[in-house]
């Protein structure tokens, strides 16, 4: 009698531990939605026919998310948002993908968005230093990020993560014509595709 006592007890504590279980790990599916900020500081030099010009734009981004969790570890869909630099701004629209890589409260986080940016303004004067006029043209965009999520109930999860960018754009710049006055702090007359770097980080909410 004890021992089917014990057995039967043992049984209910595994059925009750299981319950617990399946509760902490809720399966989650469903359309999600997250809004996210972030800034990043340009990396390398660009390479132009008359002088090396280093990337000191910094980039002020902010997001808007909607997309579908297919369970507990992956969700995808289309952001959308604002990337601001020192004198221009850009309209980029991605499709993201976004990976969970464990079960728990706190757990690490990759992402991928790539997409296009549509050009919102662009100043037409030259940097004072520089005199070059950066990313004046719309263009591919990508971006990537690992971080960590921390699930603070729920429906709602807070990420951070380090991020890398990269914005496919033009560069304007004056080549000196030989006869003819420098107008390189007013004006310019050449133009040159360039793969721009970026390096940060990101703060998102999704919900």
């Amino acid at each position: 009698m004890k021992k089917i006592l014990l057995s039967i007890l043992c049984i209910a504590m595994i059925a009750i531990g299981a319950s617990a279980q399946s509760a902490y790990y809720k399966k989650e599916r469903g359309f999600v939605y997250m809004t996210s900020v972030g800034y990043a500081t340009g990396l390398g030099k660009i390479e132009l026919e008359t002088k090396t010009v280093n990337n000191k734009n910094f980039n002020v981004s902010v997001n808007q998310f909607l997309g579908y969790q297919f369970n507990n570890y992956f969700f995808m869909g289309l952001t959308a948002g604002f990337d601001f630099w020192r004198h221009t701004a850009f309209i980029p629209i991605c499709l993201s993908l976004n990976v969970n890589m464990m079960e728990t409260r706190i757990a690490p986080i990759f992402y991928l968005n790539g997409g296009y940016a549509f050009k919102w303004y662009v100043s037409s004067k030259p940097e004072v230093m520089d005199r070059v006029v950066h990313g004046t043209s719309a263009g591919p965009t990508g971006e990537s990020g690992l971080g960590i999520r921390i699930k603070i109930r729920d429906h709602v999860v807070m990420q951070i993560a380090a991020c890398y960018k990269a914005q496919y754009s033009d560069i304007r710049y004056t080549i000196p014509v030989d006869g003819e006055p420098d107008n390189s702090a007013y004006t310019t007359n050449s133009v040159k595709k360039v793969l721009y770097h970026f390096a940060g980080a990101r703060l998102s909410i999704k919900y």
